[in-house]
Formats: C-alpha cells, structure tokens, sequence
C-alpha cells in the first residue's frame, strides 16, 4: 500500500461524516404574506455542535435569515413579496432535532379587505370594488329571504394590493330584495363588509306538488330549499322542479323564491 492511500482514506472519511452530519430534514409550511414575519426557536444541535437549522429557503430561494441563533425571524418583506402572495417555506435542519415555528398562522389566510364600492340594480346584476385583499378567499354573496341569510354567488378573490373589480347577477325575489357582501376564511369565518337593496317587480313564483310522481314543480327557475320538521335542510338546488321520491314520508317546507310553505310527502 502506497503512503498516500491512508490520507486519502482519511479525507474520504472525513468527507462521508461531514455529508452524514448534514444530512436534509425538511420542515415545510405554505401560505401567503399577510404583512408579518414567522419567528422560528432553533434549539442546539444534539451534538452540541452549532444549530438545528442551518438553512431557510422562501418560495425556493435562499434567505440571508440570522439561522445561527437559539431564535430568528424569517424575513419575508425582504424577499420582496407582495402582500397577499404565496409563501413556501423549507427550514433545513440536522436529524435528532426539529425547528419550531412560533407563530405559523400570520401566513395563514385571514379575510379582509376594504370595500371601495357596492352597487346593486333591480334586474339583479351586481358590481363591487375592493381593495388590499388579505389573501385569495372567496367572496360570498348573500341574499336575505326565508328569514335568514342564503348564501347565492360566490366568487373567487383576486388577492393582493390594489382595487380589484368584480361584477356577478343574482335572481331578484318579488318585493325588497337585501344582500350582504362577506369574505370567506379557511376555516369558515366570514368577514361581513357591506349592505345594499333595492325593490324589485317580478313575477311571484308558485309551486305545485304532484304526490303521484314525487315531484315539486315551480312556475319558473328558482332557487328552493326543502327542509324537514326539525330544521334540517334536506334538499336544495335551483330550477323549475324537484324530485322528492327519495325522502321519506311526512310534512316539509319548503322555501322558493320569496316564499316559505308546508306541504305533506304521502
């Protein structure tokens, strides 16, 4: 054996435990920017030798964040991104340890955004402008009738800085037609932003049921809901008939255009 191969088995060696002591864990959260930084507890690596995380990577690319710390922000403001945009993070770290992120929720979506205008006309076409969305949710447009408040249009939000525009229609009802403006969260919460009305003159609808074939007819398309004697909404949808042959027997509700009536399912 020459002299030369213990050193290069050495160097070998030392090269295998270097990549072994760096191997990649991946701790991953996405989102979007809503104007806050994640602060991260970096714990000391179980070898007593530097930190857990060694590397922070936003949408792909690598932060300059202080990660040789017991704690760090992750500076997303530095990255340059715009409010309300997407954010992936990656926290690198050693194995026999794991990054803690603080705070994971400030880029969670939250609804919000300021409502420049609203305008509504009594042939049901409906328009409206925003402005600094926090986050891509959807917009649900709501129309009170039935006693309480029904969800009709939804619309996917835009994000971001800026005005964003958006124009829809919905079916106006026989008599004061009310609607609400609200912003829909993950986790179902609604952020309720505006009101407006208007009166309308149409037709009113009637219904008819035909026990025979188990079907409710309607005079004309409408959105309808049949619900049963405990409140429960068992059947919804919109146009000018609903099959009823799978529900059991017994006395219903049902709510169309801008009534509310019982019938009997023999």
């Amino acid at each position: 054996m020459s002299k030369s191969a213990p050193l290069m088995a050495a160097l070998c060696w030392g090269m295998l435990s270097s990549l072994a002591g760096h191997a990649q864990e991946v701790v991953e959260l996405s989102g979007s920017y809503q104007g806050e930084n994640p602060l991260v507890v970096n714990e000391t690596n179980p070898d007593g030798v530097g930190f857990c995380c060694y590397e922070v990577r936003v949408n792909g690319r690598l932060t300059a964040d202080q990660v040789n710390s017991h704690a760090f922000e992750i500076d997303l403001r530095g990255q340059g991104i715009a409010l309300g945009k997407g954010v992936a993070i990656r926290l690198m770290h050693r194995p026999g340890c794991t990054p803690r992120v603080l705070n994971p929720e400030v880029i969670a979506p939250s609804p919000g955004f300021e409502l420049v205008d609203f305008k509504v006309v009594p042939t049901g076409e409906v328009a409206w402008t925003s402005a600094d969305e926090r986050g891509r949710m959807p917009y649900v447009l709501q129309q009170f009738k039935w006693g309480k408040w029904v969800d009709v249009v939804r619309i996917d939000g835009q994000g971001g800085e800026g005005e964003r525009h958006y124009q829809t229609r919905i079916q106006p009802i026989r008599g004061e037609n009310l609607l609400r403006l609200t912003h829909l969260a993950p986790d179902g919460a609604l952020a309720i932003k505006g009101e407006a009305g208007f009166f309308a003159e149409v037709p009113e609808v009637a219904f008819e049921y035909d026990s025979k074939s188990a079907t409710m007819r309607f005079s004309e398309p409408t959105q309808y809901e049949i619900v049963d004697q405990y409140g429960t909404v068992v059947l919804s949808g919109h146009g000018d008939n609903a099959i009823l042959r799978y529900l059991a027997r017994g006395e219903y509700y049902v709510n169309f255009g801008a009534r509310s009536e019982t019938f009997k399912k023999r």
